[in-house]
């Protein structure tokens, strides 16, 4: 089958690479001039299942985006209405799957890139830990491998952590992990290349014709037909689908991350984390990678899609500073602002469109890189006519209309 994938995200490459070992004819289109440019550049790097089945308390800010006021209302309903309810098993699913898939990758292709297992999350106070009681409660009913830690026990999982910072205490996520993602997406781009994968860049999809044979309008050469398009196109997804029919709830949120090389003395060898730590009430992770440190976080809705300016980075410097003060060099320092498409429901659109030809794999929010591979591997699955053991109306289209 020949197949066109829109977008060379992290999820637009394990789609192609999959459906590439599968056996499918794969060309993928590309408007930017190569792969991870966008929301897959410099992401904080989670691969989590765990973090994904607690669902901790929603950290989005209100920049003052009057057009997405309907968007923000249905976000906090949909929050409001799940908040004891577990992540759907499908999408949980889709998580373990695709974390595994992923470290089977990266040892079968022996990728080197910039990895650490273990997440912390922290809470600063008794009152702020009341929190962790739903969130342990669906890692329990998901049967995620976790362990509820005083703060004694977090200072020894994580030794570079303040003193005088107040802690109460966390919970360890010893399974999840974070990767450096855009070194991952380029190993596996060169993989996909050697199997026979196709790549165009600076092509710009203009517009989709569905049918049997489904063509791509590009705005520079020739209608390009094939036997089915996927869309993992990101923030460029609803101006290919909205002509289709396929208008969907988006809100567009914009996520940060600062990436600072870390100081190197020999009087305090645990400067910084060793994994990656979140601060609850911030909503801001840190995460090592190799001899640097990305911290992440400052969801806002609304706002300029321009560089992060200090207000959307103060909670990222504020977190750096209670919990490894002094660690990161001012030199070197990479800021880094991107678009992504979210759901009121903040869960994934993946699978068949309900038009002909055209399938889905976008809207993963912060999650995208645990749900990548496993995604990708049930595309594979609907694309060969079968249900792939899981229950499509939690994942596909029609449960939007």
């Amino acid at each position: 089958m020949r197949v066109a994938v829109i977008g060379a995200g992290v999820a637009g490459i394990s789609t192609a690479y999959e459906l590439t070992l599968r056996g499918h004819e794969v060309q993928v289109f590309e408007r930017d001039t190569s792969v991870a440019t966008g929301a897959s550049f410099a992401p904080p790097g989670l691969i989590a299942p765990g973090l994904l089945a607690a669902r901790p308390p929603a950290r989005l800010k209100w920049r003052g985006a009057p057009g997405q006021l309907g968007w923000r209302w249905a976000h906090w309903r949909a929050r409001r209405a799940s908040a004891q309810q577990p992540v759907p098993a499908a999408v949980l699913q889709l998580a373990t799957q695709g974390q595994a898939l992923m470290n089977t990758w990266r040892q079968a292709l022996q990728m080197e890139i910039e990895q650490r297992a273990g997440v912390l999350l922290l809470w600063r106070s008794a009152k702020e830990y009341r929190q962790a009681a739903p969130m342990l409660a669906r890692l329990q009913a998901a049967q995620i491998a976790h362990r509820e830690v005083d703060a004694a026990t977090c200072r020894l999982l994580e030794p570079g952590l303040h003193p005088d910072t107040p802690l109460h205490g966390g919970i360890h996520l010893p399974q999840d992990e974070s990767a450096n993602a855009r070194q991952f997406s380029q190993a596996l781009k060169q993989e996909a290349q050697r199997l026979g994968a196709r790549w165009q860049f600076n092509a710009e999809v203009l517009q989709i014709d569905p049918g049997t044979q489904p063509s791509l309008h590009l705005a520079t050469g020739p209608a390009q037909r094939v036997d089915a398009v996927v869309v993992c196109a990101g923030k460029g997804a609803p101006s290919l689908l909205g002509p289709l029919g396929l208008r969907f709830p988006w809100g567009k949120v914009h996520a940060h991350t600062l990436t600072a090389p870390l100081r190197q003395l020999e009087a305090h060898p645990d400067l910084g984390p060793s994994a990656t730590v979140i601060d609850v009430a911030l909503g801001v992770s840190m995460t090592r990678l190799g001899q640097r440190v990305r911290i992440g976080g400052a969801q806002e809705l609304g706002g300029a899609t321009t560089q992060p300016d200090g207000q959307s980075l103060g909670a990222l410097h504020q977190a750096a500073h209670d919990w490894f003060p002094g660690a990161l060099q001012a030199g070197g320092q990479q800021r880094w602002k991107a678009s992504r498409l979210l759901l009121p429901d903040e869960l994934p659109v993946v699978g068949a469109s309900g038009v002909p030809g055209v399938w889905l794999n976008i809207g993963h929010g912060e999650a995208g890189w645990a749900l990548a591979g496993g995604a990708a591997q049930w595309l594979g699955e609907r694309l060969a006519g079968r249900d792939g053991g899981l229950d499509p109306s939690v994942l596909e289209a029609a449960r939007l209309r």
